[in-house]
């Protein structure tokens, strides 16, 4: 592949620079702005599960329950392997498994990984050992980080110093121009803040001297800048309860946009196919998407080759307890490895697609200039675990930002509208309350709101502040200014929120265009993804002192849903200027045109 060179971007930041530590977020994603991944060898890679064990190796039936060999029965299995029940650890188990994939196609695995020292980590050893000498390759699926806030990224450091060290320059590990790739569970996307990950990853190539590259579990444009690739582990969600030509139809979609998504940024692309889903002997009431005696895994494999992708990841060889393996069983036989092995080969057949110019939240030179000019000796403040395109977009905007932790809000001297005119709350529906007292996050942001400060809530997830940092529900946005319609709830004015749209609606925003220039007039409501409704409404902003419409649903008929942006303005005892845009607003009319339209609105409300 062609060698990936940072290009550092010319940028007025008021976060800490690179001479003074880890990078910020948004230096880190300005200094990947360029980076790119180019003629990647393309790959066929499985999902490999080495916790199984029997008691012929000491270690019981792990993972298995109770065994049935007689009629051919696993109490935590879907079905039967055709070899019964093994152990991963035994050397002809692991010989076999590689010898198979190899026959299918297969050039390596990404094998579940819990910890150094563990089961699954003794195991990989293993397999490396056994992989090299038969040229093939294997890598590590990072499963769990355990801990809070430094402790935590103390061990997310030592963990991928551990694998590196350890593994990273085994023949067998997989590569890609020398650099050791390690896949990144979603669990462990979830359990790590997005704005700790610069530092991870910084701190651990200063530790083992060399380039090394993760792919993330996640399609998030932000990510596929952040990380080096992006994948999903599983896509049974969308699979499960369609027709042949469903999931033909669902998968071209979602697989041109996913590989977009990816090339976009310069990220590898990797598409998931799987043959099948059935965890209803291990869930209640689980979830089984059928197999159609092949043909799901036929059509996901046929357009997963017409999109393109660098490499084609399957789920799985062998995760067992969720019926989502293709090694050969008592009820499939070897179909499952043929199938893969006339499909990898059309994969490799097909032609490269020329490499994707940047794209997606770059913003033209005239966003650029527009909003230096409107920023210009202005800072605007991001307040805790923001994420998303909006931070993809400030960091190649050239605006001065500062990006403020929880404990920065508490100091009256930092968190003001005189260095802060504007905040943004870019954050998912979880948000740091407390650091010292209870409450006392949402106490120094009502301080900054009553003192004149504005503050654009843009939020990742359906619902800001809906979450504390335990997890418990609070519903803190109506105490910040911000009425929001919940699921299921109406409002006096028939603002409703939803989990799914009501059916055949004809649903559509109608923007004020005179206020939010730039943005069209009219634009359909998502018709995929996540369809969450949070909107907001007049009424439920009842005791504001002015509330301006600026993107309102409407259906066929006329009937109103609420505003999927507004600007709501309060005086009188609790002071406050909240800016709201609904999650998928982006998608609704481009990230790069969203976002520039909400900072262009707060700039003239704040000067």
């Amino acid at each position: 592949m062609k060698p990936i060179v940072p290009v550092m971007v010319a940028m007025t930041l008021a976060a800490g620079a690179w001479a003074d530590g880890p990078p910020s977020l948004i230096e880190f994603l300005a200094q990947r702005r360029d980076m790119r991944h180019e003629d990647v060898p393309r790959k066929v890679l499985a999902f490999y599960y080495t916790w199984y064990g029997t008691p012929e190796f000491d270690h019981g039936w792990a993972h298995w329950g109770e065994v049935d060999a007689e009629n051919h029965e696993i109490a935590e299995s879907t079905h039967y392997p055709e070899i019964g029940a093994y152990d991963s650890h035994d050397p002809a188990v692991i010989d076999r498994h590689i010898d198979q994939a190899m026959g299918a196609g297969i050039d390596g695995v990404i094998a579940t990984w819990w910890g150094r020292g563990s089961y699954t980590d003794q195991a990989f050893a293993q397999l490396l050992d056994r992989a090299a000498p038969k040229g093939f390759e294997a890598t590590v699926y990072w499963e769990t980080v355990p801990g809070q806030g430094r402790e935590q990224l103390r061990n997310a450091v030592g963990d991928l110093v551990y694998l590196l060290r350890t593994y990273g320059r085994h023949r067998a590990f997989l590569k890609v121009d020398d650099a050791p790739v390690i896949f990144v569970y979603g669990r462990v996307m979830g359990q790590i803040p997005q704005g700790a990950w610069p530092e991870i990853i910084t701190r651990t190539r200063e530790r083992v001297g060399f380039d090394f590259l993760l792919i993330a579990d996640g399609y998030r444009t932000d990510w596929a800048r952040m990380f080096d690739g992006v994948h999903t582990y599983n896509i049974c969600g969308w699979v499960a309860h369609k027709t042949i030509d469903e999931i033909h139809a669902e998968a071209r979609r979602r697989f041109a946009a996913d590989v977009a998504t990816a090339r976009g940024q310069g990220a590898i692309s990797c598409l998931t196919v799987i043959p099948g889903y059935d965890d209803t002997k291990i869930r209640t009431p689980g979830l089984d998407a059928e197999r159609h005696e092949g043909e799901t895994y036929r059509a996901l494999w046929e357009e997963a080759i017409a999109a393109a992708p660098d490499w084609v990841l399957i789920t799985s060889w062998n995760e067992w307890h969720e019926g989502s393996e293709i090694e050969p069983s008592y009820e499939d036989g070897a179909r499952y490895l043929r199938l893969t092995g006339a499909a990898a080969r059309r994969f490799r057949e097909c032609a490269v697609p020329a490499p994707a110019p940047p794209a997606m939240a770059a913003m033209t030179e005239a966003q650029r200039a527009e909003l230096a000019g409107l920023y210009a000796d202005t800072r605007i403040g991001l307040l805790p675990s923001y994420g998303g395109d909006l931070a993809l977009l400030l960091a190649d905007s050239g605006v001065a930002v500062e990006e403020l932790s929880a404990e920065d809000l508490l100091h009256p001297e930092v968190f003001t509208p005189e260095r802060l005119p504007v905040v943004i709350y870019a954050a998912h529906e979880r948000y740091q309350q407390t650091v010292d007292e209870p409450g006392d996050v949402d106490r120094a942001l009502q301080r900054y709101l009553a003192a004149g400060g504005l503050m654009i809530v843009a939020s990742t997830g359906p619902f800001p502040f809906y979450y504390n940092q335990d997890g418990e529900v609070v519903q803190s946005a109506s105490e910040l200014g911000l009425g929001i319609a919940g699921s299921g709830a109406v409002g006096p004015d028939g603002a409703q929120g939803w989990e799914e749209p009501p059916e055949a609606a004809g649903l559509e925003f109608a923007f004020n265009a005179a206020e939010l220039p730039g943005l069209p007039a009219t634009a359909a409501f998502p018709d995929g993804g996540d369809l969450r409704w949070r909107p907001t409404s007049r009424a439920l902003n009842a005791d504001a002192e002015a509330y301006l419409p600026l993107a309102s649903l409407h259906d066929a008929g006329g009937r109103e849903y609420g505003d999927g942006i507004a600007y709501i303005e309060r005086s009188g005892e609790a002071p406050s200027r909240v800016l709201y845009a609904w999650m998928r607003m982006g998608d609704v009319v481009g990230a790069a045109e969203l976002h520039c339209a909400l900072l262009r609105f707060a700039a003239q409300r704040v000067k």
